[in-house]
């Protein structure tokens, strides 16, 4: 009842109908296989995923969605959640998603946020972006400093989104008025920023230098926010000295770069590993990249400061840290969880059927292509017009 795919060639199947189809048709079209070990392409787009390495381990009949997750990935037990994102942010909150369905995007609930005040001690020059977990209000204080060392304004534009990114504030807060050339100002500006009424949500805090000053001139610091949950996203540079956290599920690099010759390096590392990092002259103007290969909590002490670190994600503190969630992957490259929408995709057992809604006219043409051939059984195709009449096929 099914043939074997032997090429993996992309083949097509042209409409070619004995009656006459009215103009602007539209039909559901299924396509059925047997024994998927590959993925299957329709119209050059991914619709069926190869699952022979994955498990399916949740079911969400409200929402139509399956999640698989890699056989090595599973547990004994899985914390309970009302969709599959939320589902994944609290049992595999670190791993790559590739999704079929469109997800909500809902932020999750941070199970130990408190409102409480977190301070990040340190001064940092150039751009800054955070990531806050609130809840109903958020309060952000900082202080402003110029260098003018350079031509151009010294501004910095804060911006505050949603993890959805909705704009709840944007504002640009000016130069100090010191010329260049006229060493660190000693007009310190302190800053309050007060949101209200906020929705239960991740919350981007962006701070971003004037795009016409060709390098960093101001800096950042003194900040204090009424969360304890806040991290620092991508490469930030603190000019004395920092300590963070990180923790590590999957495999990360962090690395570190400084570039003053009087600012050699002496960076301690404990936690799951105990280690110093040893930038000396050797290391001048080059970026030192650390591995972190072990599950665990890793605390990093800089102590000179004036050194570029370059991360994804990093708290303050551990009492700082949560799990950023994941966006979906854009390709299915060895994600570790695949989320399918059941409304498409159906599978049972060894069948699976992909449906989709398409236009028709006659002779349209549908291409379909494996990626791996002799994985797959091809068994059927099969359209349905609007006021459910099957239709003839011819096979090319």
């Amino acid at each position: 009842d099914a043939r074997l795919v032997i090429s993996e060639e992309p083949f097509n199947v042209i409409f070619n109908p004995k009656k006459v189809i009215a103009e602007n048709a539209t039909a559901s079209l299924e396509l059925s296989f047997i024994k998927p070990s590959t993925e299957v392409y329709f119209n050059e787009k991914l619709v069926i995923p190869n699952l022979k390495d994955y498990t399916k381990i949740q079911d969400f009949e409200n929402e139509s969605t399956e999640v698989w997750v890699k056989k090595d990935l599973t547990k004994s037990s899985y914390d309970t959640a009302n969709n599959a994102e939320n589902f994944i942010y609290a049992n595999f909150p670190q791993h790559s998603i590739y999704s079929f369905a469109e997800l909500e995007g809902g932020a999750p609930i941070i199970q130990d946020y408190e409102k409480t005040t977190t301070k990040i001690n340190t001064q940092f020059r150039g751009d800054l972006k955070l990531a806050i977990y609130a809840e109903g209000s958020l309060d952000i204080e900082f202080t402003k400093l110029d260098l003018n060392s350079y031509v151009g304004a010294d501004e910095y534009t804060v911006t505050i989104t949603d993890l959805q990114g909705k704009e709840y504030f944007k504002e640009i807060y000016e130069d100090d008025g010191e010329k260049k050339d006229s060493k660190v100002s000693d007009d310190e500006q302190d800053f309050d920023i007060e949101l209200n009424n906020l929705p239960r949500n991740i919350y981007h805090v962006t701070f971003k230098k004037d795009e016409n000053n060709k390098y960093e001139d101001s800096t950042i610091q003194e900040i204090k926010i009424n969360s304890n949950k806040v991290l620092i996203l991508g490469t930030s540079l603190p000019l004395n000295s920092f300590n963070f956290y990180t923790n590590v599920d999957t495999e990360k690099t962090i690395g570190f770069k400084y570039w003053w010759a009087s600012k050699t390096q002496e960076i301690h590392q404990n936690g799951i590993i105990r280690d110093t990092i040893d930038l000396d002259e050797d290391w001048l103007g080059e970026k030192y990249e650390q591995e972190l290969t072990e599950k665990g909590d890793y605390n990093f002490r800089i102590k000179t400061g004036v050194v570029w670190v370059y991360s994804d994600v990093i708290s303050p503190r551990k009492e700082n840290w949560f799990y950023f969630p994941q966006e979906t992957d854009s390709k299915l490259i060895d994600s570790d969880i695949i989320i399918i929408d059941k409304n498409k995709l159906q599978i049972n057992g060894d069948e699976v059927v992909y449906t989709e809604g398409v236009e028709i006219t006659e002779d349209s043409k549908f291409k379909i292509q494996v990626l791996d051939k002799t994985q797959i059984y091809f068994k059927e195709i099969k359209l349905i017009l609007k006021e459910n009449e099957e239709t003839g096929l011819r096979l090319v």
